[in-house]
Parts: structure tokens; C-alpha cells; sequence
């Protein structure tokens, strides 16, 4: 048995081995057996004779904001049989039917009573029902060798669980490498921090947190949160929770530990309606985004760039989107000729400082009658993995009631990555266009609420976010002129994401995000030039004063005496913990420090926000004390 599984239990005075360690020997044993009946090359012919798989990572995004993972076993040995009647192609049937993104088969036979043709029928049935590719079939089983690999694909998984509980590091690696190698990006299971640690180093893409210790079967439903954590921001790693899940309520520890999806095995299996239950496992998913979307940090967009310098100072000033305007007749209009080169120097700076290019944006797919929170969930998701994944910013095509072909044109020969349609385009204009959209809510000076929310688009299918920005009658767009935010707050508040423009600049964006709570992002262009051209000083001062603006909104409030961050009160600890989430700036208490105090946090702060929680400590002595510090 492989050493990293020998966990060894006491019992009457006697060690005894593990469920898992007794699993993956026994394991062992049918591989080998298995191996000389079925050769390698014959999975390998089955494997050219099947379809391109269905990616795992596509699936979680379609599943947003929660990707539920419906598990096929019939026992399993903490609670033996569980439904051994159950057929598994009928009741992947019936999980698809429901709305699942994942059919997850067991397939082990000694413990769990499945088997390789299980994972076969379920793959068929799917396939016979038009379910497949959009639902995944994950082959689930403890995976020791790349045969089992062979034996998945051969049999029409799309992927396989690796655990890391049974490999050493060198085993885990080289099953992943194999995976690849045959098209696809496996699971990769913990239960520990020293396994995440291990998965991480792996360079894992997907990973999922068992909530079940595999040693004694025991359920701790805080382990997604808590391996969670370790996850690097930006890294565009996808969680996954995995065990315990039976009801709505065990949705909020794993959406708090960042996971993209849910697995749930028994309590489907033994389920009367399987679709009541998926159903409000995604319900209470989409609550969750709605309420949470304004603790997402809002993205940076400096609009109206003509040239290559000016958007490499936009860039290294950390904008998130840079907008280009293709549209004749503005005077901060671009050809598609100029609008590559643009984009070429941005993607040249971005492999100069490491970064490296992955494609753009994918449009998300849908289904009908799909609630809208659920598709703007899984666009703007897109568009954070994208941004993650090329390290650079996004470049968004501005386009005023302009052909489909010409903007299709541009995006192909520009690598434009968004396209933001800026006139009065038809409600089905998106589904036109091959990339993704965002779309103008124009709003003329003195609108109220009841006018902005008329002018909204179908949503499913269409942009994947809107922007408000302010009308003038004969301009649209560059106007300098702002708008009441409460309304963009309105429409944030209803779960979509709002694109601010509308005479912004450094001086005023900090009062724009304030009250355009929740709020998906910013735009600026003509508050950022002098004498018609682009002030790097305004551009870095803009999107500095974003950026600032939206970390003093959103961090924790911190209370400490006047000796410094040490001394804590009891109830600052216990708004510590609850890590709660500041809508104004001024809950924050602003507190005086003394040397002592600032020496200490000089050891911890890195020039930054961020040292073990996001902190802010302010001399109430002087206004600039906020900025120093």
C-alpha cells in the first residue's frame, strides 16, 4: 500500500488500516488484474473511436454562480447501501432533466457497487437524450495509475477524480500530466491543508475540497472555507465542494470558501425528487451572488485610447478594461488598423512582464427560461477568468448602431476581447456579434428609475453587463457630464452588473463608487485628458482613486486603542471574525497611533492593504493621514 495512505486507527489495543487504505489496495490488486485482461492498446483504440470531451472548467462556468455535481453510487462504506436498486443511466437522466452541470459516477465495485459500465450507460443515456457535451460525466474512483485514465476516457468519461490523499507529489503530477495528455483537466481531490499545499504545487487547474476525512469518513462542512482560503487570488484555479452538501443551507460554507460547484451523491440518491433539490441547491446559489455582488471589487475602464502609448500607461496604471471607439465621427475614433496595434503593444508589454496569453473572452452558453442573475453570473465570470488568466487588460471595442460584419471584422483582425455596444441597437443585436457585449442604458439628465429600468434589454443570451452613461441630446458618449448614481445603485441592487461612465475622473470616482453600491465597474475618458489627449498624471490618479476608494469601502473595520494594533477590544475581535464589510467610508473608525504603532505595522504592511486581513488606520490629525498610511 502506498505510504502516504497507511494511516493507522486504533481499535481494542489492534492497528488497524484505514477505509481508504483497505480501498486503494484492494485497488490495486483489480488494476493489475485488469490490465491483463483488457490491454492498453484496445482502451487507446476505444479512446480514437470517441468524440472530443466535454471540459470540466466549461461546465462550472455554464453552472454559475453555483455548478452542481450529482453523484451516481449506490452504497458507500460509512453508510452501506445507499439505493442499490437505482439504475445509473435512468438517474443520470433524471439529474440532467433537473439541471445538473456534472454526472459524477462511482465506479469503484467492492465498496461502492459501481463499475465501469455504469460510467459507460451514463455517458450514452446523456449523449442518446442530447444532454451531452453540455453535462460532464466525471469518472469518480480511487485513481493509482494511468490506466485507470485509459479506462475512463475509453468508457466516455469526460474526466477523473485524482485524490491526492492516495499519491505521492511525483504521482500526482505525473497523473495530471497524463490526464492532459489525453484532453482533459482532472479533479483533483483534499481534505487537509498539507494536500492543498501538495495540489497546488501540482499546478492543479481544478480542485476539489472533500469535506469527508477518506481515513475515517468523519464530515467537517468548514473544510471548503478553510482550504479555500489558500487558494492564491488571480489564480484561476476553479474550487470545487465536494461531500456533505444535502440541503440549501450547506451551499453558504462552500460559496464562502470560493467554489464554483457542489457535489452532492447520497442525499440525491435517495432523494423522491432529485429536481426539487437541485433546483434549490442553485436557487439558494443565485441569492447568495445576488447578495454578495457588492463585495466584488469593480473593474477600472479608461475609455476613448487613440494610441499605444496611451494605452501602456493606462495598463501599467492597473486599469482593467481599455476602451477603443471604432465609430466615424468621434473625435477619439480609431481605425481597426490603429485599433491592432493597440491591442499588439498591450499583449507585447503583458509577455514583457511575464504574463502569458490565453485567448479572450468565452461567451457563456444558456438554456431556456434561465434566471437572469444565473447568465450575468456566468459573463462577468468569463471576464474575471480572462482577465486572471492573461494577466493584462482587456481591450473593449466601442461600436455606435454599426453592421454585425464590420464588427465581427474588427474583432478578428483587431483582437479586440469585449464589444460595447454604445447606440440603439436591436434587443437581439449581442447574438450577432462574436464576442461578448456590454451593452449602454442611456440615461438623460433627470431620469428616474421606472425610465432606466424601460430601457433594459432582454437579458439570457444577450450582454453580459450594461453600462449607464450620461445622454445629451445630439451626443452619445464623452459628454462630461454625470448622472444621478443612485439609479446605477437601483439596477446593481436588482443582481446586474453596472458599468459607471459619465464625467468621471480622479476627483470624483471615489463618490461615484460610494454610491453606486453595489457597482460592477467604472469608465472614464474625457475627465482623463487635457487639450484632447490622454494625462497619464489623470489616468494614474483615476484609477489609483478607484482602486483606493474600493478598498476602504469594502474592508473590515479595525478598533484599537490609542497604543496601537495590539490592543484590541472584544468586540472589534469579534467584527474581525465576522469579517464585516463597510458600505460608507465613514464606518470606519479613524483612530490616532503612536511610533510604536507604526513601527509594528511597517513590519506587516508590504506597501500595501492587505497584511493578514485588510486593516485601515487613520490620523485624524490631518486629512492626508488616510493617504500616507
Amino acid at each position: 500500500v502506498n505510504s502516504r495512505s497507511m494511516s493507522m486507527a486504533v481499535a481494542h489495543g489492534e492497528r488497524t488500516e484505514s477505509y481508504l487504505d483497505q480501498i486503494v489496495a484492494r485497488t490495486r490488486l483489480d488494476v493489475a488484474e485488469r490490465k491483463t485482461s483488457v490491454p492498453e492498446a484496445e482502451l487507446r483504440a476505444l479512446i480514437a473511436a470517441r468524440p472530443p470531451l466535454s471540459a470540466l472548467s466549461e461546465a462550472l462556468v455554464r453552472g454559475a454562480p453555483l455548478a452542481v455535481l450529482a453523484e451516481f453510487k449506490k452504497a458507500s462504506p460509512s453508510k452501506g447501501d445507499i439505493a442499490p436498486h437505482l439504475d445509473a443511466a435512468q438517474q443520470a437522466l433524471r439529474y440532467a432533466e433537473a439541471g445538473c452541470n456534472v454526472v459524477s459516477v462511482l465506479t469503484e465495485p467492492h465498496w461502492f457497487k459501481g463499475g465501469l459500465h455504469d460510467l459507460a450507460a451514463v455517458r450514452e443515456a446523456l449523449g442518446n437524450a442530447g444532454h451531452w457535451p453540455r453535462v460532464v460525466v466525471l469518472r469518480k474512483d480511487f485513481v493509482i495509475d494511468e490506466y485507470q485514465l485509459l479506462e475512463a476516457r475509453a468508457h466516455g468519461g469526460d474526466t477523473a477524480l485524482l485524490i491526492v490523499a492516495v499519491l505521492s507529489p511525483s504521482e500526482l503530477a505525473g497523473l495530471i500530466a497524463a490526464s492532459r495528455d489525453l484532453g482533459f483537466e482532472p479533479l483533483v481531490e483534499v481534505n487537509t491543508e498539507g494536500e492543498m499545499k501538495v495540489a497546488l504545487a501540482s499546478g492543479a487547474k481544478v480542485i476539489g475540497v472533500n469535506n469527508r476525512n477518506l481515513h475515517t469518513f468523519s464530515v467537517d462542512m468548514g473544510t471548503t472555507e478553510r482550504l479555500g482560503k489558500m487558494v492564491p487570488a488571480g489564480s484561476g484555479i476553479q474550487l470545487v465542494s465536494l461531500s456533505g452538501v444535502s440541503k440549501p443551507e450547506d451551499v453558504a460554507p462552500a460559496l464562502a470558501g470560493g467554489a464554483a460547484g457542489v457535489l452532492v451523491g447520497e442525499a440525491l440518491m435517495r432523494a423522491e425528487d432529485p429536481k426539487l433539490l437541485i433546483t434549490s441547491l442553485k436557487e439558494q446559489g443565485a441569492k447568495a451572488f445576488s447578495n454578495t455582488l457588492s463585495a466584488q471589487a469593480p473593474l477600472v475602464k479608461v475609455c476613448g485610447l487613440k494610441n499605444p502609448e496611451a494605452a501602456l500607461c493606462a495598463l501599467e496604471a492597473g486599469a482593467d478594461l481599455l476602451g477603443l471607439i471604432l465609430v466615424q465621427g468621434s473625435k477619439r475614433t480609431v481605425s481597426i488598423e490603429q485599433a491592432a496595434a493597440i491591442v499588439t503593444a498591450v499583449k507585447v508589454k503583458s509577455a514583457a512582464l511575464g504574463k502569458r496569453e490565453s485567448g479572450g473572452v468565452r461567451m457563456p452558453d444558456h438554456s431556456p427560461g434561465e434566471d437572469p442573475v444565473v447568465w450575468f453570473k456566468k459573463g462577468t465570470g468569463a471576464m474575471a477568468e480572462a482577465l486572471a488568466q492573461n494577466g493584462r487588460p482587456l481591450v473593449v471595442g466601442v461600436f455606435q448602431d454599426q453592421e454585425p460584419e464590420f464588427i465581427n471584422s474588427a474583432i478578428l483582425i483587431a483582437g479586440i476581447d469585449l464589444v460595447q455596444l454604445h447606440g440603439h441597437e436591436p434587443a437581439d443585436f449581442s447574438g450577432k456579434i462574436n464576442a461578448p457585449c456590454i451593452r449602454v442604458v442611456h440615461v438623460p439628465v433627470g431620469s428616474d428609475v421606472t425610465g432606466v429600468m424601460a430601457q433594459l434589454p432582454p437579458f439570457v443570451g444577450g450582454p453580459i453587463a450594461l453600462l449607464l452613461d450620461t445622454q445629451v441630446a445630439g451626443v452619445r458618449g464623452g459628454t462630461g457630464l454625470t448622472f444621478d448614481w443612485g439609479l446605477a445603485a437601483a439596477v446593481g441592487s436588482a443582481g446586474l452588473p453596472v458599468l459607471v461612465a459619465g464625467g468621471l475622473s480622479g476627483e470624483n470616482v471615489a463618490d461615484a463608487l460610494k454610491a453606486c453600491t453595489p457597482c460592477w465597474g467604472v469608465d472614464a475618458s474625457s475627465g482623463l485628458e487635457s487639450e484632447g489627449e490622454k494625462d497619464a498624471a489623470k489616468v494614474q490618479g483615476y484609477v489609483h482613486a478607484a482602486k483606493t476608494a474600493w478598498r476602504l469601502l469594502s474592508c473590515p473595520a479595525l478598533v484599537a486603542d490609542t497604543h496601537g494594533i495590539t490592543g484590541t477590544t472584544a468586540a472589534a475581535e469579534r467584527s474581525w471574525q465576522g469579517h464585516r464589510r463597510l458600505q460608507q467610508l465613514n464606518d470606519v473608525l479613524f483612530l490616532s497611533y503612536g511610533q510604536a504603532a507604526q513601527a509594528q505595522l511597517k513590519t506587516c504592511w508590504n506597501g500595501g492593504f492587505t497584511c493578514k486581513r485588510d486593516v485601515v488606520i487613520y490620523e485624524p490629525t490631518t486629512t492626508r493621514g488616510l493617504e500616507r498610511n
